[in-house]
């Protein structure tokens, strides 16, 4: 049974990549990259993380929020990072992010263009990297990073890098934390097999 949800939700996630690829082009490379067709393509991000969050088969799906955060100030993010499926427990909580990623996830060839439509930046130490982001900032996003810089193998929090921190020293904001918990038991970080459990 784990391996047919397993192969399924694989299917899903390629077909999605296709689906929001092709969005993309025709929206931001046919439409042309504004502001407002940014933004579409991000609530269009943020409608299938929330979809898969809510259907990985053989999981339950629960999200706490006891401090009402509505993510509409600007800040710098920071989240712990258990799996691949990670992403799309962050991507769900607002449109207005944008997330620091690895260079091989930005050169993904699978869901790469996806990661620069959506102005993703691969984390670098150039100054560059700083004016784009602070750009967005201006423009009501928020800044994403997995501090631990790695996924952990056996779910405990690594050692954080300070990374993020001198960015919210750099722009100014504040810095918001997101837990998630569970990730690393239905995904963990050597198996592309899904298990079944509960996500929070």
């Amino acid at each position: 049974r784990q391996t047919v949800y397993t192969v399924f939700s694989f299917s899903y996630f390629l077909l999605t990549a296709f689906e929001l690829t092709v969005y993309g082009f025709v929206l931001l490379t046919l439409g042309g990259a504004s502001d407002e067709h940014k933004l579409r393509y991000h609530r269009r991000l943020q409608r299938r993380a929330r979809y898969v969050m809510n259907h990985i088969p053989g999981t339950t799906f629960s999200f706490s929020n006891p401090h009402g955060e509505t993510f509409e100030k600007p800040a710098v993010i920071v989240c712990n990072h258990q799996s691949h499926i990670d992403l799309m427990a962050v991507m769900m909580l607002t449109p207005h992010l944008i997330i620091l990623t690895k260079g091989w996830v930005w050169r993904n060839p699978f869901y790469g263009i996806i990661i620069r439509y959506a102005d993703y930046f691969p984390v670098t130490e150039t100054e560059q990297m700083t004016r784009s982001i602070e750009e967005k900032v201006r423009k009501g996003y928020s800044v994403v990073v997995f501090p631990e810089g790695t996924r952990s193998e056996d779910t405990r929090i690594l050692r954080f890098h300070r990374g993020a921190f001198y960015l919210a020293e750099q722009t100014g904001l504040d810095i918001v934390p997101v837990f998630i918990d569970g990730f690393g038991k239905v995904l963990p970080k050597k198996s592309f097999h899904l298990h079944p459990g509960h996500l929070t």
